[in-house]
């Protein structure tokens, strides 16, 4: 049923602190708010993420590539220096399968010699049962960072739960339990990308789990050999992937250390060196010269992660506390009021970004001629939240100083002006056409 052993060492106990760690920062990210808003959402209802008390609208998607173009940096950055650190220490695919194995171990045993030849009906069935209620606790959190978790226990609570929110909550379940009990490493080794193309940010100076084959060959039982490896198999054993580390450097291996545990405590029962096996990178292995840590590569990305820092921060502190979005109402792009003027409807999306509520005044800013017809203005829009509004602009047909001699003279442009009610300074401005028929006097066509 398992695919490696357990062991114990130096890594494997900074691995158990380093689970630990990450899972609870899992699982309580979703629970945590600052001043009311969410340290990480992404809020699909309401169409915002939350990153860290920047809240990102979509017309603000640039912050987005932003982040993810970082992260991916970082994971570049890192791995030319150190290797698969993320893989071994980080993913969540190792940490959680490394909780699942060990609840089995616990709930079915282990011995010396491996795991138990018969295990009782009953114990596959409890381990089965807590896999599935550890699934449901990460299906939950899953779906917790695009829903409010204090909304979804309410509602469960309550059984107020949409039925799409239980699919979501259904599929993530299924999802966890499936990868973590029955899929585990064989992701690692047959269909996680960054496997794959982990040799482009690979070089020779890279850090590695690798065999020392110098001091190690030949191989073989003790007293019958030269070399330190007596080829007890236990690198093989640990293996989560279940490769031989002494083969050299492999697309399946994680970087998870345990054959260096395993390999160390036979080197000190055998009073011989540690660190058969260890962290070191291939240049470190066939002792050809220094290992150089600033080479071109880890500087390349070490430059462009520092240029996207900046970037971010410069988008940051550059960002605008208000937006308008304005366009025109598809289903009324033009039409006639009562008094024979001609009208265009417009759509306004008013996006307060700040962490307060605000009050915003909506003028015009047009011609002589043109008039603003609202229904509610001021209006008032909520915390880092966004405000849809229609509004009409209607327009003399006729008169020297007539929008429509505006219109055909080239000064079509309208600006609607957004500002704080309470602060002018805080303003945007946003410019568009108005439109008028094709036949109407003073013109010929649509404008």
């Amino acid at each position: 049923m398992w695919s490696a052993r357990p062991v114990e060492g130096f890594f494997r106990r900074l691995r158990w602190a380093a689970d630990g760690i990450l899972i609870a920062i899992l699982l309580v990210i979703p629970w945590v708010e600052i001043n009311g808003e969410p340290l990480i959402r992404l809020d699909v209802p309401g169409r915002k993420f939350h990153v860290f008390g920047l809240v990102i609208f979509p017309q603000e998607l640039y912050f987005l590539w932003l982040i993810v173009a970082g992260l991916a940096l970082a994971l570049f950055f890192f791995t030319a220096l150190a290797g698969r650190l993320w893989c071994g220490w980080a993913c969540p695919q190792t940490v959680l399968t490394d909780v699942y194995a060990m609840v089995g171990r616990w709930i079915q045993g282990w011995s010396r010699s491996g795991p138990p030849a018969r295990v009782a009906a009953w114990r596959k069935i409890a381990t089965h049962v807590v896999w599935m209620c550890f699934a449901a606790l990460l299906g939950f959190h899953l779906v917790g960072y695009f829903v409010s978790p204090y909304a979804l226990l309410s509602k469960a609570a309550s059984g107020a739960l949409t039925p799409t929110t239980t699919r979501f909550l259904l599929a993530s379940t299924a999802l966890a339990y499936l990868d973590l009990a029955l899929v585990r490493q064989t992701f690692c080794k047959y269909l996680c990308p960054y496997a794959r193309f982990q040799s482009v940010l690979f070089d020779r100076d890279t850090l590695v789990v690798g065999y020392d084959t110098k001091r190690g060959e030949p191989r073989g039982k003790r007293g019958s050999v030269v070399g330190d490896c007596v080829d007890c198999g236990l690198c093989v054993a640990v293996c989560p992937t279940g490769i031989d580390i002494r083969n050299g450097l492999q697309l399946e291996c994680i970087a998870c250390t345990q054959c260096i545990d395993a390999c160390n405590a036979v080197m000190e029962r055998l009073e011989r060196p540690r660190n058969l096996i260890g962290y070191r990178s291939l240049v470190a292995l066939e002792r050809v010269r220094a290992v150089r840590i600033l080479r071109p590569r880890v500087l390349m990305y070490g430059a462009l992660l520092s240029a996207i820092v900046v970037a971010f921060v410069a988008a940051v502190v550059a960002r605008e506390p208000l937006d308008l979005q304005v366009a025109h109402n598809p289903s009324l792009l033009f039409g006639s009021a009562a008094d024979g003027r001609t009208s265009n409807a417009f759509i306004l999306h008013i996006q307060n970004r700040d962490r307060e509520d605000h009050d915003y005044r909506i003028r015009l800013e047009a011609p002589r001629g043109f008039e603003l017809v609202t229904g509610v203005n001021p209006v008032r829009v909520q915390a880092t939240s966004a405000f849809e509004t229609r509004v009409f602009v209607l327009a003399e047909q006729d008169g020297e100083d007539s929008a429509h001699r505006a219109v055909t003279s080239g000064e079509s442009k309208l600006g609607f002006v957004l500002e704080r009610t309470d602060d002018p300074r805080q303003r945007v401005v946003r410019d568009i056409t108005f439109l008028f028929a094709a036949g109407s006097s003073g013109g010929g066509s649509v404008h």
